[in-house]
């Protein structure tokens, strides 16, 4: 957590003109964060995750939940762990913007396969990496 803060959270923004990741209806803070995430974590292969996508068979490293009905982010998630890798990451978008979209977060963080999420109140971000060896959540100020 603290290599995240430091190198990636905290780390100021580059101005990136990264085309990997898909246009964001997100406020330009998280966007940046986004491109954050993806640039240190080599994110190649970005998925914007709706409720009307089709079956995914590839494997992706940076996943994007666009779905902002909550109530489906648990069923996305389970329908498409199959293209979930250790190294990938899952951005899910206005967990505070209600309180619906707070109780779905907090199921969702709590999934038994979910090993490390982090909440920095304007977006999600869940990690399946192989070093975290049980179950984490932080909540850090962005």
């Amino acid at each position: 957590m603290y290599s995240f803060s430091e190198e990636v959270l905290y780390a100021p923004a580059t101005k990136s003109t990264d085309t990997r990741l898909p246009k964001l209806d997100l406020p330009v803070k998280y966007v940046d964060l986004i491109l954050k995430i993806s640039e240190h974590y080599h994110c190649n292969n970005s998925l914007l995750l709706a409720s009307a996508t089709s079956d995914q068979h590839q494997q992706f490293d940076l996943t994007i939940f666009t779905e902002s009905n909550p109530g489906t982010w648990l069923q996305l998630f389970n329908k498409h762990f199959k293209s979930i890798t250790t190294e990938s990451v899952i951005i899910v978008p206005a967990i505070h913007s209600t309180k619906r979209h707070t109780a779905k977060w907090r199921r969702l963080y709590t999934h038994p396969k979910i090993l490390l999420s982090i909440d920095v109140y304007g977006i999600g971000l869940i990690f399946f990496r192989k070093e975290f060896k049980e179950q984490q959540h932080f909540i850090l100020k962005y």
